[in-house]
């Protein structure tokens, strides 16, 4: 960890080397808030505090001096608005590599593409992709996805069930 964090702070301004030096000093409380909230980003400080064994004012704390360095980057919710589940797919694409930063932001943009991973070696880019109805798979494929320059479709796979997922 400390490796990592000596490389971040080379290529930081003096500003925020003060506060990496925050993350830099993370310990096991720290740790425990941040399980903590990203358990139920709507604990109170209190809560927090009673499960963690300090006070609210030192969860309070902790707690800013972690937004302030950027390692709690917001507090959000996952939600579903629609009682119907969505259909689920993943997408494996080969790019071209020298258009690697123009594809990945061209695919951010696609409100059905629900993740994004760059892949090592010669596996490309693999994608999530979550529709209201398999009727509406090809036209996104069609028409928003191999629109994008630089892609080629390699494999698409529908998810027929999530065994395991942070959301779940």
């Amino acid at each position: 960890m400390l490796i990592l964090f000596s490389i971040v702070l080379d290529r930081l301004s003096k500003n925020n080397i003060i506060k990496m030096e925050v993350v830099k000093k993370m310990d096991p409380i720290d740790i425990r808030i941040l399980e903590e909230l990203k358990d139920n980003s709507r604990k109170s400080f209190n809560e927090i505090a009673e499960s963690v064994g300090r006070t609210e004012a030192t969860v309070r704390r902790r707690v800013n001096q972690l937004k302030e360095a950027g390692v709690i980057k917001r507090f959000t919710i996952v939600y579903e608005a629609d009682s119907k589940p969505k259909i689920k797919a993943t997408v494996k694409i080969e790019p071209d590599f020298k258009r690697i930063k123009e594809i990945c932001a061209a695919l951010s943009k696609i409100d059905e593409v629900t993740d994004i991973w760059r892949l090592s070696g010669d596996c490309g880019i693999f994608l999530k992709v979550e529709i209201d109805s398999i009727e509406k798979f090809n036209p996104l494929i069609e028409t928003k996805i191999s629109q994008i320059d630089g892609i080629s479709i390699k494999e698409t796979c529908f998810i027929t069930q999530e065994i395991k997922s942070k959301f779940l």
